[in-house]
Order: structure tokens, then sequence, then C-alpha cells
């Protein structure tokens, strides 16, 4: 999942922003990836609190890595991994589809 605002932040210059954009275009086109924007239009969301990623470790333990500006934060107590797991699932709804998420991505790099 990538707010929209990042993909319009030209960090490191026009170029290194370009070259970035046709890099997710690309990524967004093969098996097994799946990119997501969550728009500008969204006034609010979620993730508010922060960004987190969730795992699956091999043997299926679920976890939640959780970063604020205070700390980072590893969460494996499932209550708390499911409450995570609940945020990604309405950010998902929340966000465009893989294929509107691709045709911005066209849209930003300016292509028709």
């Amino acid at each position: 999942m990538i707010w929209e605002p990042v993909l319009r932040c030209p960090m490191g210059g026009r170029d290194v922003l370009s070259e970035q954009l046709r890099h997710m275009a690309v990524c967004s086109q093969l098996p097994g990836i799946t990119i997501q924007v969550l728009t500008l239009d969204r006034t609010t969301h979620p993730a508010l609190d922060g960004p987190f990623v969730l795992l699956e470790t091999s043997d299926h333990q679920h976890i939640a890595y959780v970063e604020s500006q205070r700390g980072s934060l590893v969460v494996s107590h499932l209550d708390e991994v499911s409450i995570v797991s609940q945020r990604y699932a309405m950010l998902r709804t929340q966000a465009l589809n893989p294929d509107e998420t691709r045709d911005l991505l066209d849209r930003l790099l300016g292509d028709p």
C-alpha cells in the first residue's frame, strides 16, 4: 500500500521520481506483486497511527512490525496482530484496485 503523496513528492529530483514510478509500473505487471495506492482524497484512513508490516513466518506464525515516532515494535500477540490485519484489510478496500493503480502510475508518468 502506497499513499499517493509519496508518488508526487520529488525527493531526489524529478528524474529520480520518474525512475521510481517507472519501476513501480513495471513491478505492478509482475505475477505475485500487487501495488495499490491510497489516494489523496482520503481524509482519514486506518494507518494514521503510523506504518506497519504484516509478516508470516515459515511455520505460519503471524507477526506485525509497527513503527511510530517514538520507536518500533514487533507484535506477536494474536489479538494485536488481528487488529493490525483488520486495519490492512480496511486500507485495501479504501485504495485503488491494481488496475486503477497502474492507470494512475501511467498518468503520473505522462503516458496516455
